[in-house]
C-alpha cells in the first residue's frame, strides 16, 4: 500500500469516525478506530489528542448506550408491575357496576335504561340510534342543545312504534351536530355488572353484559 492509499484509508476513517456515535454501535466504532490505527501513516501517525478525542468519544458512545438499555430495562419493569397490579385488582371489580367506553347497551325485559354518552362540544342536534342483536334499527331518539361532557338519555325499551322490546343486549350508535351543521365529537359510554374475569395472554379482560373489557377502557367503578 503506497503513501497515497494510506492517506485516503485514513481520511476515509476520520470522515466515518465523526458520524459514528449516531450511526454506529460502540463495537463497530470500536472496529473502525483499530482499523484506523492499523491503516495510518507510519511517517505520519496520528496525533496524540485526535487519539485521545476519539477515545472519548467511543466513551461517550458506550456511556449513551449503557444508559439506553437501563432505561429499557426499567420501562419493561414498570409494564410487568402495572400489568400485574391491574391483574391483581381486576379480581376486586367482579360484582360491581363499571362505565366504560363502548356502544353496548343492556335492556331488562319491562323495563327502561339510561343511554350514556359523551359529548366533545356543545351540541345542537344529538340523534341516539338503537340497533336490536341482529342489527336491525328499532329505536331513534333525538335530543337538542346538550352541552358538551357528559350526558345521559333514558331509552323507556319500547321501539319506533311503542312496542315493548325483549331484554338482551343492544347497540348504540350516538350523533351530534352543531348549529352549523357539522359533526361533534362523541362516544358512547356502557354500564353494568362485572360477571367474571378472563385472563388473556397475561391480561385481565372483565367481562360485562356479556361483552368484554379492557381495563384502559373502564371510566368509573360502582
Amino acid at each position: 500500500m503506497d503513501i497515497s492509499q494510506i492517506s485516503n484509508a485514513q481520511t476515509q476513517a476520520a470522515q466515518t469516525t465523526t458520524s459514528a456515535n449516531q450511526d454506529m454501535g460502540k463495537a463497530e466504532f470500536l472496529s473502525l478506530l483499530v482499523a484506523q490505527l492499523q491503516n495510518q501513516d507510519p511517517l505520519s501517525p496520528m496525533e496524540s489528542q485526535d487519539f485521545a478525542a476519539q477515545l472519548a468519544q467511543f466513551s461517550s458512545l458506550e456511556q449513551l448506550s449503557d444508559i439506553n438499555t437501563s432505561l429499557k430495562n426499567s420501562s419493561d419493569m414498570d409494564m410487568m408491575l402495572t400489568s400485574s397490579i391491574n391483574n391483581t385488582m381486576a379480581a376486586n371489580f367482579v360484582g360491581k357496576e363499571v362505565s366504560s367506553y363502548g356502544d353496548n347497551l343492556s335492556l331488562v325485559s319491562g323495563g327502561t335504561t339510561p343511554v350514556d354518552f359523551i359529548l366533545q362540544d356543545f351540541s345542537d342536534e344529538v340523534t341516539v340510534k338503537i340497533y336490536d342483536p341482529a342489527g336491525n334499527l328499532v329505536r331513534t331518539m333525538e335530543a337538542h342543545g346538550l352541552e358538551g361532557g357528559k350526558q345521559s338519555l333514558t331509552w323507556d325499551g319500547k321501539n319506533n312504534q311503542g312496542e315493548v322490546m325483549p331484554g338482551g343486549n343492544y347497540r348504540v350508535e350516538i350523533e351530534a351536530k352543531n348549529s352549523d351543521g357539522d359533526s361533534v365529537g362523541s362516544v358512547s359510554v356502557s354500564k353494568g355488572i362485572v360477571s367474571s374475569v378472563r385472563y388473556a395472554n397475561g391480561t385481565a379482560v372483565l367481562i360485562v353484559n356479556g361483552k368484554e373489557v379492557s381495563l384502559a377502557d373502564v371510566l368509573e367503578i360502582g
